[in-house]
């Protein structure tokens, strides 16, 4: 016979760990303590008599084991999620549909989707990239993530989270030369630009107080999530979004060479019709979306070039 497998709070808290590499997102997907998911996650651990998280460089990262764990357990979550829905009467379950843009959909939005189904099993979400403004009178869309400044007429618009840019860049670049020690280093190096947006590289420029014509250097693309694989590549340094690479850094796949971040005064919101305050389902994601974020700037720490002198 198998052996009795762990309580499913220990595996529920370091699946939403896992997912978030935060036990304090964790703990608020799950709505209990940072603390009560730090005891479900030791107590899993000794029950496998293996570590599943390290620490580095102050960020929490899976161990072998974890990594090796993780996947499977989300997905065996899904699958019992999905069981659940099957198994509702048809006149409980309804379906909620969000625009988004491309960008924030894939890096932001869609690794956080889960934590909303744990909450609201009866709630399916559909998330698309290309269906009309909400304001549009074609629109589907019921509740809309928008990157801007929150001054739309006719729509009630809530701050999700706000910009910050700065430069990334993959961390075998700061190993390689032409060296990456200081801002006036990236007269040597491809920037990696996202023309679409306001604010942009020389706005960090700017603020940096460097001077070069860094269009000579300029790599053009025109989504955010290819600017982030292209840097993922070490093709160049890349101008970091802050809602868009919190896993990159995280994880350590991406590195911020320079401290210095730069408030763009936009960012992203939670919009919907005026109208459509009220509706149950909306208010529950709304709600759910809004504790997703930090009003604080991103916490990034320098990166440190370890080139050799060889």
């Amino acid at each position: 016979m198998r052996p009795a497998p762990p309580p499913f709070p220990w595996l529920r808290a370091f699946e939403a760990t896992a997912r978030h590499l935060s036990m304090t997102r964790a703990a608020a997907e799950l709505n209990v303590s940072a603390s009560a998911v730090s005891q479900q996650i030791a107590s899993l651990e000794a029950y496998l008599e293996r570590p599943l998280f390290r620490r580095a460089n102050r960020r929490l990262m899976l161990t072998a084991s974890g990594a090796l764990i993780a996947p499977k357990l989300g997905n065996a979550l899904n699958l019992l999620h999905e069981a659940i829905d099957d198994s509702l009467p048809a006149r409980r379950r309804q379906t909620l549909s969000v625009k988004v843009t491309t960008s924030f959909g894939s890096q932001w939005l869609m690794n956080r989707l889960d934590g909303f189904r744990t909450r609201h099993p009866n709630l399916t979400v559909q998330v698309s990239a290309t269906a009309e403004p909400i304001e549009s009178d074609r629109s589907t869309a019921e509740i809309e993530i928008r990157y801007g400044t929150g001054d739309w007429p006719d729509v009630e618009a809530s701050l999700l989270v706000e910009e910050y840019i700065f430069p990334v860049c993959h961390p075998d670049l700061l190993r390689r030369k032409p060296a990456l020690t200081s801002p006036k280093d990236l007269a040597r190096h491809d920037l990696i630009d996202v023309p679409g947006y306001p604010q942009g590289w020389s706005d960090w420029l700017r603020a940096a107080k460097i001077s070069f014509d860094w269009m000579k250097h300029r790599i053009a693309v025109d989504q955010s999530v290819m600017a982030i694989q292209l840097a993922l590549e070490g093709r160049g340094v890349a101008l970091g979004r802050s809602p868009l690479i919190q896993r990159e850094l995280a994880d350590g796949r991406l590195v911020a060479p320079f401290p210095r971040q730069v408030k763009t005064g936009a960012g992203y919101w939670v919009v919907h019709r005026r109208r459509n305050a009220e509706a149950r389902k909306m208010l529950a994601f709304k709600t759910w979306l809004l504790t997703q974020t930090s009003a604080s700037p991103p916490k990034i720490t320098r990166a440190r070039n370890k080139s050799s002198h060889s």
